[in-house]
């Protein structure tokens, strides 16, 4: 009898999805029934550190999903933050769907999710080097190319947005 996949929680800001994400949802992708994309720090917008509306982050994680095949596989959710580490795990649960593992390379978020129970693994870095959201960021803010660090489909949101002259202003 085959072994059900598990369910897979990946979150993270998205600020913005760039080539390393969409690289790690692909290959969660292969080791779970289905993938839930939870953007974090949803209240968040028109800061430096998160310059997108989560309407806006999830426009272009879906516009990309679709384009990758992935978009019935994937469910999107959205988490505000609270700050309580002790409460988080708990919030989390209570917005998005139930999940078996939860994929992250991000220490916080290891501890907390391992200290509630939660089965946690790391997802392999694509290029963190270049497929690094902050700096995509400070590439826009520069004026420098960042362009080619998106997926295509998000590069086309973005454009569409204004992005690099929103960050360029904050």
């Amino acid at each position: 009898m085959a072994k059900k996949m598990p369910v897979a929680l990946f979150i993270g800001r998205f600020q913005p999805f760039h080539k390393g994400h969409l690289s790690a949802v692909k290959w969660i992708a292969k080791k779970s029934s289905k993938v839930i994309v939870a953007i974090g720090s949803a209240q968040e917008k028109n800061t430096v550190k998160n310059p997108f509306s989560v309407r806006e982050r999830v426009k272009m994680i879906k516009a990309q999903l679709s384009a990758a095949g992935l978009a019935r596989k994937c469910v999107l959710a959205s988490v505000t933050d609270i700050h309580s580490n002790e409460l988080w795990v708990a919030h989390v649960d209570a917005r998005v769907p139930r999940y078996d593992v939860v994929y992250s390379n991000n220490a916080l978020v290891k501890k907390l999710m391992r200290r509630a129970g939660k089965t946690v693994r790391a997802v392999p870095f694509f290029k963190k080097e270049k497929f690094n959201a902050t700096k995509i960021r400070t590439r826009m803010k520069k004026g420098a190319r960042w362009q080619d660090r998106v997926p295509t489909n998000v590069k086309s949101v973005l454009k569409r947005i204004g992005a690099e002259a929103r960050v360029k202003r904050l």
